[in-house]
Parts: C-alpha cells; structure tokens; sequence
C-alpha cells in the first residue's frame, strides 16, 4: 500500500521549469507541474509556508509527485490520466496549454479543432478525451488554500505527515515511538529527516 499524499506545506526553494522545490519538515520535494502551477508559485509571497496540491504517480521502482496550486487544476490532471494513451507528463503538457475552465467549455462544445491546438494534443487522443471526460469535467472543486503560519520546528514533523493525508493520532504515535527508539543513549534527539522517511514507511504499511 501507498501513502495517501493530499499535499505537502512548506518554503518554496527553487524552481526550473517544469520542477518545483519544496522544502517541508526537512525534506526537500521535487514537485514536476504545469506551467499554471509554476507561474503561481513563481507570483507567490517568498519566505512564507505554501500548500501545494499533490498527485502520486508510482510506476515500478519509481514514485514521482506532481504538484498543483489548485483544487480544480488537480481534478483535471486526474480525470485526464483516466483518458487511454494519456499519461501524467502530456497531462501536464495540455494544463500548461489551457486553463480547466477554457478545457472544460472545449469538451462540453466537442470542438475538436480548438482542442487539436492545445501543444500534445492529437486529434485522435482530443475524440477520446471527450467520449471519456465530457460532462465529467468539472471546476467546482476548492481552490488552493491560503499560506499558512510557520510552525515551531518540533511539530513540523507532525503537520508535513497530517498534510499527506495521514490520520494525526496515528501519525503522533508513530512519531513518538519511532523517536523514542531512534533516540541515542546521550539523549540527542533522532536526525529529524531519517524521523520522517521512517514514519512515512510505517505509516504507508499500517
């Protein structure tokens, strides 16, 4: 079983296009996403916590996140990859071609021409997309949330686990236990980014 990733909140840190870094609970998280996506990032307030949408693409030894500024951008990512023959890189592409409002009106109008000179876009896949997403595809979910306040460094840990999506009593617990046996016999507090590879494989087998 896979953890459920919901989103990850933190400092933006760098950025080459199509790549987003994000750094949370000492972790530094290479994002891959659309061109919508980056330019927000890139318009947003420096130095302050963000909270970016994710998407987990597992394909054999490979888990690769991509990341979205918007609750509707990330909807369409998905609906896309249920296209055949899409996958998650040409469903970046055609976001990074459109916005999700101008892409659903294009599918409910089965313009197959206006949809054809979205870049990554054939004619063949444009039929399949709206035999598949027309009337599916919808902008009615929430958008992205507001920055939220920086948090003391010993509940970093907690909130960057909450924010993927796992449950906070089980995530606290583990935290705890997993600290408790990291600790060394000085007392010296366990190396906060192995803490949390740790509580992620534990939390993802539970």
């Amino acid at each position: 079983m896979h953890p459920v990733f919901n989103s990850l909140s933190g400092r933006i840190t760098g950025h080459d296009f199509p790549l987003l870094y994000l750094s949370a609970a000492g972790v530094e998280w290479e994002l891959e996403v659309s061109a919508t996506t980056f330019q927000a990032a890139l318009g947003a307030e420096p130095g302050q916590r963000h909270r970016v949408l994710v998407h987990v693409h597992v394909r054999e030894d490979i888990l690769k996140l991509y990341g979205f500024w918007s609750g509707p951008e990330r909807r369409a990512f998905r609906e896309l990859l249920k296209v055949p023959g899409i996958g998650p890189r040409q469903a970046l592409r055609i976001l990074s071609g459109t916005t999700v409002a101008a892409l659903t009106e294009l599918l409910e109008q089965e313009d197959i021409t206006a949809l054809t000179r979205i870049p990554g876009l054939g004619r063949k896949t444009a039929q399949k997309m709206i035999l598949q997403l027309k009337g599916h595809l919808v902008t009615d979910e929430g958008g992205h949330d507001a920055p939220t306040a920086g948090q003391a460094p010993e509940d970093e840990l907690l909130a960057a686990l909450v924010d993927m999506g796992f449950d906070r009593t089980t995530a606290r617990e583990t935290l705890t236990r997993l600290a408790k046996d990291m600790g060394s016999d000085d007392g010296d507090a366990p190396d906060e980014q192995e803490l949390f590879r740790r509580a992620i494989v534990a939390l993802s087998g539970s």
